[in-house]
């Protein structure tokens, strides 16, 4: 690349509101080196408050406000727009931006189309496989997040292996870890008292998320441990129906639901214990990298990416998806332990260290991009 201008580079996704997909794209394109990339973002339906966040920072975004998934009309409007702005580069993300993306990226003839898959989507029916097969002809790169997601693309979608490239997803973690002063704050306004062992998850109050499971087996160790709480970040359409279900396992006054916060960190540096109960599918969780990034043990499901991340015995337990009763046995482990948890927490630490900094994912993104731009210039030289 040295020597050649900067390239233009497009990054579309659906919306951007918080989520897993959405904050790897934040971080993509706030950390590609901008004297070699000129970055934009297009949001193909709505925005969200990363994109508003992203807007702040100084990043073009563009709503394109496309609500329709059926009006192929759409596509051909998406085509002409980047026609016009002439890219050299496009990164989708997400389904709905992968397939609409791609195809408007084909017709506009723009030299390389890459996209991300950040999950495994066992929801998918034969039709969406076949668009995924047929997208892949012309697609120059497939980055998966995960191993797990990598062998849903090659045996799901039937791609060929040779589209596809692992790239994990990264977190970055605060500069300054908080004292026991500040951590004892936190704690307070939560409702907790500082001795208390505070069970922490961050994920979408949805059903694979597997947080009914999650209650059902904090239930079983409140029981014999009264002293333990449990902290649930995030939200979604179950929320009441979990709250339903606190008051009737009479849980009540030991567990908090926080909504969507922003302080996601500090909450984990307040906590003792992580755990990721999803139960359908998991490409690789951030909160999950979050919680390593801060010495946090963890405790997660055999599925999807997480035994990417978890190395069981090591760094936390991995346990069967919908199994509380084996959910419940290691929690009573960790909670027992102090210096189980704290040595648990460390490994979780050095592995985020090998495996999931930014600087890792970026070098390798920009290594990517650099290779198929490249062999575009080869070829037009050609």
């Amino acid at each position: 690349m040295k020597g050649c201008s900067v390239k233009k580079i497009l990054h579309i996704v659906e919306d951007l509101k918080v989520g897993g997909l959405e904050k790897v794209l934040a971080s993509i394109v706030l950390s590609l080196d901008p004297s070699k990339y000129d970055v934009q973002v297009w949001c193909l339906a709505r925005g969200g408050k990363i994109a508003q966040a992203l807007i702040e920072k100084g990043m073009s975004v563009r709503i394109l406000q496309m609500k329709s998934y059926y009006n192929p009309l759409n596509i051909v409007r998406l085509a002409l727009i980047m026609k016009r702005e002439r890219f050299h580069l496009i990164h989708t993300h997400g389904y709905f931006a992968g397939t609409f993306g791609r195809l408007a990226a084909f017709l506009a003839r723009v030299p390389v189309i890459i996209t991300h898959v950040h999950s495994t989507y066992y929801n998918y029916g034969k039709r969406n496989l076949l668009i995924e097969r047929f997208l892949s002809y012309f697609t120059d790169r497939i980055i998966c997040v995960s191993q797990a997601v990598e062998s849903f693309v090659t045996v799901n979608e039937r791609i060929r292996s040779e589209k596809t490239c692992l790239i994990y997803n990264a977190v970055v973690p605060p500069d300054h870890l908080l004292n026991d002063h500040q951590r004892k704050q936190i704690r307070t306004s939560l409702g907790f008292y500082s001795e208390a062992i505070i069970i922490a998850v961050v994920a979408s109050l949805t059903a694979n998320k597997g947080h009914g499971i999650l209650l059902e087996a904090f239930a079983q160790v409140f029981r014999s441990h009264p002293s333990i709480r449990l902290l649930i970040v995030g939200d979604g359409p179950l929320r009441e129906q979990l709250e339903t279900e606190v008051q009737r396992q009479k849980t009540a006054a030991a567990i908090v639901f926080t909504g969507i916060r922003n302080d996601v960190f500090e909450l984990l540096q307040a906590s003792d214990i992580f755990v990721l109960p999803s139960i359908i599918r998991e490409g690789l969780s951030l909160a999950l990298i979050e919680a390593m990034s801060v010495s946090l043990p963890v405790i997660g499901t055999e599925i999807g990416g997480i035994p990417e991340v978890i190395e069981d015995g090591e760094s936390g337990f991995l346990v069967s998806p919908g199994s509380s009763e084996q959910l419940a046995e290691a929690l009573k482990k960790l909670v027992n332990d102090q210096a189980l948890r704290t040595g648990m927490g460390l490994r979780g630490r050095q592995m985020y260290e090998e495996k999931f900094t930014l600087p890792r994912m970026i070098r390798q993104i920009e290594t990517l991009y650099d290779h198929f731009l490249e062999r575009e210039v080869i070829a037009f030289r050609i």
